[in-house]
Formats: C-alpha cells, structure tokens, sequence
C-alpha cells in the first residue's frame, strides 16, 4: 500500500512538471489559500494549519479561528501539503496543484476514538521523514499534549473543586485537611484564563487550641492567561512550612516562599523567579553565615537561534543573585551573582539517529564552571528507540574558595545544578502516547549540596532527600503507560537510587530512597485508583541516629452518577519513621501510624 501511494504521489508530479502549459493560461507567480477545518460539520478553532511545500519542503504555518476558518499567507507557487493537525483528532491532509492563484480547502477532521487511526495516519507519517524539526515539534506538541486549557478550546466558563479531610487512628498523629479550586474561561473568541489554588494544614495533635499553630501548612496559587495557542502568561505563588526538631538548637520552622512569572510565545521563553527560605537545608553555606536563611531572584529566558530541515540549536540564559545569612546592623548578608548560559543543539544525520550537542556554564566572581554535553537517540526498530546522553565538567576555576551554595531541586527537574558529571542511558518504546514504556538510569557525580523535594499536590511536602557535596548519585527511572480500548488505562512510574559519598570511609553515610506510582481508571464504572509509596533512608548525625521513613497513600475516586459530576474520595495512608526529625511524623512508640482519608470532588 505504502509503495501504491509513493507510485502514485510520484506520477502526479510528474504529470503536473511534465505537462506542457498552455500560453493563454500561465501558471500563477504566487497563491492565496484559505478553507475551513470541521468535525462532523463543526467549526474546530485553534487547530494547526500547514502549508508544506513539496519541492523544497518549507513550511508555513498559521491557525484556525474560532469559526473554523483560516488564511495562509501568500504562497509562492509550487505544490502543496495541507495538514491539519489538532490534540485529540487524527491529523486531516489536502493536496494544492497551483493550477490557479486562488485555492479554497475544506479539512475534516475525524475523531481519534472513531477513525481507523493506523490508516488515517499512513499519509502523515510518511511525510514525517521531510518536515522540518519546528514542524515535526509542532506537531508532536499537538499530538501528544494533555487536554488541558493549554492545548484546546474550553467552554466559556468551568470549574472543579476538591476537599480532603484525613483522619489518624491514634491521638498523637496530627490530622489534615486540604482543599484544591480550580476555574477556567474564555474571555471573548479568543482569549483563555485558569485560575488554580489548594491549601493543606496538617493540625498539631498536642494544641488544643482550634485552628492553632500547625505542624505543617501549604499553599499554591497559579494563573493562567493565553492569549492564542502559542502565546502565555503564567504566575504563580508558593508558600510552605513546617516544624522540625535537631539535638542542637531544639524545635524550629523551616518556611519555603516562591513566585514565578512566566511569559512564553512559541517556543521562546522568559522566566522571573523569586525565592526566600528559612531553615531548608541541614546546614548553612557558606560557613560563617548567622543563620539559615537567603532568598534569591532570578532572570532566565531561552530561544531558538538556528533551524534547518535536518538541525536546530538553542540557548539559554539566566542570571541570579542570592543573598544568604541576614542583613543587620552588625553584620551584611554574602550576596552571590552568577549567570547559567547553556545551549542545545540537534542533527539528525539519518532518520533514524538524531545527534544532540550543547554545553552548559556557569561564570560567577567565585568561580566559573564550563561542562560541555553531548547525546542520542538511536531508533532501532519502528517504534524502539535508545537514548544516551554524557556532560563533563571540562572547567571549573578556584572551586576552593567555599561557595557551595545549596540548591532546592524538584524531582521532575535537574537542570538548575551542574554536576561534576552526568550520564545517562535510557530506552523508551511505544506505538502512540496512549502506549509507552520507558526506562532511564542515570549517574551523576555531586559539586553542590541539593534538597531534592518529591512534591506532589497531595504528598509529603515536608520530606526530602539531602545529598551533599561530592556525593555519587545513581538514579533509575521506569514508566508504563497503556491503555486498552475506551475502558481501561494505567499509568506505572517508579524510581529508585542511592546518593553516596565518594570517600570510602563514609560509604556508610549512603542516603537510598525508593518511589512507586500506580494509577489506573475503568471508563465504565467511572472509577479511578492511585496508590503511591516513599521510602527514604537517610542519616542525620552521630547523635541523632539514622532517619528512615516509608509511606503507602491508597486514594480511590468513584462517580456518584448525579446531574453534576460529583466523585466521592476514599483512602487510607500507612506510614512508618524511625529518627524522623519533622513534629508531622510524631507517632507511637511502635514508630507506626494510619490515616483514614474520605472527600469530595465535582466538576461545574
């Protein structure tokens, strides 16, 4: 069949070259296109548009408005490609022959849950091979995107609200409560808006006062404004805290508060950052500083500077200035200034290996770091692909000077320290995003001190894994994800690793954590399961003793089948500590704990 439609693809070029035209009737110097894209005789708004030229295979892109339709800017003349391509549709193809000046074109497209998605999408796969890497990330990003306000046209208002209340079987364990509201619009025909917040309070079990002081508290609050599909405006505002104990200054708060502005407009990004903390990490560096505190604001942004068919390369850049210790009457706070500049670049010498390349830096008065990276992604079969990548520190000027400055890093993202060196080997596998597996093992050698936080809406915000300087980390990373039919989806993610330092005498000062996620739905009786689980081993000091701590959260969702939708929220959490330095894990003497967790959640 593949080789039907190339014959055949093939022999119309030929009969449009070959052709003799007529002198009465030259062909067109440039075209005007414009058409329509519909489901079901629908109008679809913000789907992507491609003028794909078959000679030289430039691209023009544009987007469908809020009635459907859409104007390509002027062609020059030539054979076109046009693809329409929007998250939740199999991709609609129309061939241009510039017969004439003026084209109209009607695409439909058809839903994925309807269509035979292996037939519809021969024509665009096979025109994977030439389309530019923009185009290519286009549509992947298109394609593969969650359904969410980002990536498809919402109604003009609507809404979700979630309230859990969790409840311990023992006096000493400190109950909770969290609430999560979300809101989303439109703002005329083409403007969109999310607003999104939750709180959690973990109660202190030993105050009887009534909405007192608690052990632990969290908020999150989170704007969304997009102007078209290309175009967004993000802000968002973090504030945590919590109580600890240590054997030396006794019962402490440790306070963690961000906000973040984000402005993005295709695939270029500017990002400002603030962050102040209190206490987060297990000491203070620089030494000298009089207590545990620094706040930093931070400019980054990243581009593309270079496309062609077959490479592009990007960069990135962002600068920050850190003050740790307090500013007082006798004493000024050490004041750091450094600026990241990093870029990426890909080749794709074949089709199916695609080379990527780039370096990563770091200039500051105290030091300047220089580590350059390199990688793969070799496809071995149609659906199979293996994944390598290496960066080495090649550079690093006065690293003595003392300036080790702590980091405070989300287990989703690394990119915001530079290790002594860094590699990985991956191998991923899968038919489309509803079916994908995935396993990545990572080694990275430590030259600045991390907090790495497992932050989740409904987790342990609190907890974390310290890993110091010079420290070894070995890291593996699974996911599964598949879907059967309509009925029946699971999602797998599980990862393991150890942090451990490289003197041979400490190795018995290893930190080891282990994490699991399992979520699965059944379409039929609306029901959806999730079971997470956390362990951490990690020492605390000689006088302290090592702390180790497991937790198991089994949350299960069922729709109440009511005119609204409405789902009730059940759970259980099991949770065991030794040496745990947090006033949240205050448990019995057996060192075990049960929380019973019950909720509502509804769409509006």
């Amino acid at each position: 069949m593949r080789r039907i439609r190339a014959l055949a693809f093939a022999a119309a070029i030929v009969v449009v070259v070959a052709a003799p035209a007529r002198s009465d009737a030259p062909l067109p110097a440039a075209l005007q296109v414009l058409g329509t894209v519909t489901n079901a005789a629908r109008p679809v708004a913000n789907a992507l548009v491609i003028a794909l030229n078959l000679h030289d295979f430039n691209a023009t892109q544009t987007y469908s408005g809020s009635d459907g339709s859409f104007i390509m800017p002027t062609l020059r003349a030539g054979m076109y490609k046009i693809i329409a391509v929007k998250q939740g549709f199999i991709p609609a193809i129309a061939t241009i022959v510039p017969t004439k000046s003026s084209h109209r074109v009607a695409l439909k497209l058809q839903s994925e849950q309807t269509a035979r998605r292996k037939d519809a999408n021969q024509e665009i796969w096979e025109l994977r091979g030439s389309l530019p890497p923009d185009v290519l990330r286009e549509l992947d990003n298109v394609l593969a995107a969650p359904m969410a306000m980002a990536t498809y046209e919402i109604p003009r208002f609507r809404g979700e609200m979630r309230s859990l209340t969790g409840v311990s079987n023992q006096v000493a364990n400190p109950a909770f409560a969290a609430t999560a509201v979300g809101v989303q619009g439109r703002i005329g025909d083409s403007w969109q808006v999310g607003i999104r917040g939750n709180v959690q309070r973990f109660e202190d079990p030993t105050d009887d006062t009534r909405f007192g002081t608690p052990v632990a508290e969290s908020s999150v609050m989170s704007m969304e404004l997009r102007s078209s599909p290309t175009d967004s405006y993000r802000v968002a505002s973090t504030r945590s805290s919590w109580i600890y104990t240590d054997d030396v200054a006794g019962e402490q708060q440790a306070d963690v508060t961000a906000h973040n502005f984000e402005w993005q407009h295709g695939p270029a990004k500017v990002q400002v950052r603030y962050l102040e903390q209190d206490n987060l990490f297990r000491e203070q560096v620089p030494s000298g500083a009089s207590n545990g505190s620094s706040n930093l604001i931070e400019i980054g942004g990243n581009t593309t500077v270079l496309q062609t068919r077959r490479s592009d390369l990007g960069v990135a850049l962002r600068v920050t200035q850190e003050s740790v210790g307090a500013q007082t009457s006798i004493g000024a706070a050490n004041i750091f200034r450094t600026a990241d500049v990093s870029a990426d670049g890909t080749l794709s010498i074949v089709p199916s290996l695609m080379v990527h390349y780039g370096m990563a830096s770091r200039i500051g008065m105290e030091r300047q770091e220089w580590a350059p990276r390199t990688g793969a992604e070799w496809k071995i079969t149609e659906h199979t692909s293996v994944v390598a990548s290496a960066l080495v520190k090649v550079l690093d000027r006065n690293p003595a000077a003392g300036v080790d400055m702590p980091t405070l890093v989300y287990w989703s993202e690394d990119g915001r320290v530079l290790p002594r060196y860094a590699y990985t080997f991956g191998f991923v596998t899968g038919k489309d995003r509803k079916n994908r597996f995935s396993a990545i093992a990572t080694v990275t050698a430590v030259d600045d001190p991390l907090r790495v936080v497992f932050n989740d809406a409904d987790d342990q915000f609190w907890d974390g894994l310290y890993v110091d300087t010079g420290d070894v980390r070995r890291d593996v990373r699974v996911a599964y994800r598949r879907e059967i039919g309509n009925r029946f989806a699971v999602d797998v993610a599980t990862s393991a690793g150890t942090a451990t330092p490289r003197e041979a005498s400490l190795h018995e000062q290893r930190k080891n954590y282990v994490t699991g996620d399992l979520q699965s739905t059944f379409t039929p009786t609306r029901t959806t399961l999730a079971v997470s689980y956390r362990e951490i081993e990690q020492p605390r000091g000689v006088s302290e003793g090592e702390y180790r701590t497991a937790r198991v959260n089994l949350q299960m969702a069922q729709s109440l089948y009511l005119p609204i939708d409405i789902k009730l929220l059940l759970g259980l959490e099991l949770a065991r500590a030794e040496n745990s330095p947090f006033l949240v894990d205050t448990l019995q003497e057996e060192g075990h704990a049960k929380k019973y967790i019950g909720g509502l959640a509804f769409n509006f």
